[in-house]
């Protein structure tokens, strides 16, 4: 009797996974992928990678007055003409890319118009360059050298030193991985709950799954559905990751002509975040097929709302983070609902015990093996009732107590 439970979970895990699973959908995805990026590369190759030069027109209201010296990108000379006849040029194919005008206000300091026909990106630089100038001027009419006009610039040099030997770095690859690991559980989240919302609510109305209950046990047939859409969850994960980091690998290549390196990524921390993901997304998928069996009409149920409770705990920790050693977050990373997400970023954060992951571990796996048979007493009461949904106190009493 257990081999033949265990082939119509295996089953029913099959036929909910390649029901929704297009292969040729995700190799054409990730082709298309690969065509803007071949795109972009010989774009890349066979553009004029030639610095453009860009004429800027100087308009002060003195002689006396300084203008920026040609530097970078830019030429500088002064503007001969008034200045309205300057700015309408602008609009036509004129000499000048832009026109500044320069004045001095009170206490000398310089006040600079920026004139231009358009907006575009290199205004920005354009600007920088300008302020850069003038703070090189001021230096040399106060007297100061570039090393002490840097120190005005930069006055403190901060290094942040925790008497709690326990507290990692502030920016250390533990903390970037477990933060990417919790975004990833989010997308995974989120596809699980369109799966298993659009497989349950569809059988239901169209009364499939009662036709079943014949020849396969209700608890079998909801743990075949949380498998099939687990790993559907898993490969959106998945997915996600080698999107990532193709794009990672393409931008950091070929755009910016830099070696290949993942040292931002902790991979002795990285086994830890798979199986806590595990576990959260099991129980994630779990209470959503428990919830979206009691829902009769998804168009109109209020219902629909408490399946997006499991990304709760992913924002609870999120909001958190800041402070790890605080009382707050110890209690999120041991409580089961929220362990699964808060446990890895405090691993991340700050040094634990073996026994601190282990603990939260199991006290997530005991709600898992509570949350399966609840959700398969929910997902047999709810698939059989037709015309009215559960109240929550029914919904709460078939979770601990059956029929």
């Amino acid at each position: 009797m257990h081999k033949n439970t265990f082939r119509q979970v295996r089953l029913v895990t099959a036929w909910e996974f390649m029901h929704f699973f297009k292969w040729k959908q995700e190799v054409i995805s990730k082709l298309i992928m690969l065509a803007i990026a071949a795109v972009v590369f010989v774009w890349q190759t066979v553009k004029d990678d030639k610095e453009p030069m860009y004429w800027i027109g100087v308009v002060s209201e003195s002689s006396n007055i300084a203008i920026p010296n040609s530097t970078g990108p830019f030429e500088f000379e002064p503007a001969p003409g008034a200045l309205d006849s300057l700015i309408e040029q602008l609009e036509d194919d004129a000499l000048y890319d832009a026109i500044i005008e320069v004045k001095v206000g009170a206490l000398g300091k310089h006040e600079v118009k920026i004139h231009s026909s358009e907006k575009t990106e290199w205004l920005i630089t354009l600007q920088q360059t300008v302020t850069q100038y003038y703070a090189q001027l001021y230096a040399q009419q106060l007297g100061l050298q570039q090393e002490q006009l840097s120190l005005l610039s930069e006055p403190v040099l901060f290094e942040q030193s925790y008497t709690d030997d326990n507290v990692k770095e502030d920016e250390n690859e533990s903390s970037l991985t477990a933060i990417g690991m919790a975004f990833l559980l989010m997308a995974g989240v989120f596809t699980s709950f369109a799966q298993i919302f659009a497989s349950i609510t569809g059988e239901k109305q169209q009364r499939v799954t009662e036709q079943l209950y014949s020849c396969i046990s209700a608890q079998t047939w909801i743990d075949g559905k949380i498998f099939g859409n687990l790993l559907h969850g898993l490969k959106a994960m998945l997915t996600m990751s080698i999107s990532g980091i193709l794009g990672y690998t393409f931008i950091r290549v070929v755009i910016a002509g830099e070696p290949l390196s993942f040292d931002f990524i902790d991979w002795s921390m990285l086994p830890w975040l798979i199986v806590f993901a595990l576990a959260g997304l099991y129980f994630c998928t779990a209470f959503m097929a428990a919830i979206a069996a009691a829902i009769d009409d998804p168009n109109h149920s209020a219902k629909t709302s408490l399946m997006l409770l499991p990304l709760l705990p992913v924002i609870l920790t999120m909001m958190t983070m800041g402070n790890p050693s605080g009382l707050a977050f110890t209690f999120l990373s041991y409580f089961p609902l929220t362990a699964f997400a808060a446990m890895p970023i405090k691993m991340s954060l700050i040094e634990v015990a073996i026994w601190e992951p282990l603990l939260a571990l199991s006290l997530i796996l005991l709600l898992c093996y509570w949350i399966r048979g609840s959700a398969g007493r929910l997902f047999k009461m709810g698939m059989i009732m037709y015309g009215k949904e559960p109240t929550l106190k029914d919904m709460v009493k078939w979770a601990f107590k059956g029929n």
